[in-house]
């Protein structure tokens, strides 16, 4: 893993007259992780790059994100462009709309859980409950560390069932939990999936800083430029950024590469 802004970058592997398909996290990528997802709010200078980047005709841009797909086209709130919500379950784009097959056969499940979870949850300072339709999150950054292994144990008691029957399943994310079919997808199918879709071969980007990104890390490796957010020793990504301060020039550089001029 290379640091992106000394390997060389996008200037090593673009061709200048390529379309690129630019896959993009939200949380932690585009904006810092907060204790409220709601107070996640991108900058003016993010916001401005993206839209650059949606007008751009050599440039398919895709928001692939763990949250809802209401919720993350909300915090986005640009059209034209592909969004994935639910680690990609659910996606909608110009001429696209598709939600996994499982996800909409367990949502009566996941509705059950979410309401168990709701009254475990509630004596429990600083835990709750984020419902995103086709998956449940428990967010427990807020919590006390001497609490944070009731908290797990209470979602494992909840699921526990389901998860054994092959339905559900448990992501593990920054300071939360996550309750999800147990479907043959995640990050990396759904940008595959997307990049058949378009209609012109494309060189993707991705950029994420989450485990839940590695799927689209070893899934795009060795067609198109993975970007980490965060250096790991782990990480199937072949570059990495310091943090997510750094997005915002490396969105800045690719702009440059497919216009000719800065933003």
């Amino acid at each position: 893993m290379q640091y992106f802004f000394t390997s060389g970058g996008l200037s090593e592997v673009m061709h200048p007259n390529k379309k690129i398909a630019l896959f993009l996290d939200y949380d932690g990528t585009l904006v810092p992780i907060r204790k409220n997802p709601a107070q996640c709010i991108l900058s003016e200078k993010i916001k401005k790059q993206l839209r650059l980047l949606a007008g751009s005709n050599r440039c398919y841009l895709t928001i692939l994100s763990g949250r809802s797909l209401s919720d993350i086209k909300k915090m986005v709130g640009l059209q034209n462009i592909y969004y994935g919500g639910n680690h990609g379950l659910d996606i909608s784009g110009p001429r696209i709309r598709y939600t996994h097959p499982h996800a909409l056969l367990t949502k009566p499940v996941i509705d059950k859980v979410k309401h168990l979870l709701i009254k475990e949850v509630k004596n429990i300072d600083g835990a709750w409950i984020e419902d995103k339709k086709f998956t449940i999150s428990l967010h427990f950054r807020s919590v006390k560390k001497e609490n944070i292994s009731s908290v797990k144990n209470v979602l494992h008691r909840a699921a526990v069932c389901f998860c054994e029957s092959e339905s559900l399943s448990i992501i593990k994310g920054k300071k939360v939990l996550e309750l999800a079919p147990s479907a043959s997808w995640d990050k990396g199918r759904a940008a595959l999936w997307i990049l058949r879709q378009l209609k012109h071969r494309c060189l993707p980007i991705y950029i994420g800083d989450d485990q839940t990104d590695e799927t689209a890390f070893k899934a795009l490796r060795k067609q198109g430029i993975t970007i980490r957010v965060g250096k790991s020793k782990k990480s199937a990504a072949d570059f990495y950024l310091k943090g997510y301060w750094e997005v915002s020039q490396l969105l800045r550089e690719i702009l440059h590469f497919l216009n000719g001029r800065l933003p």
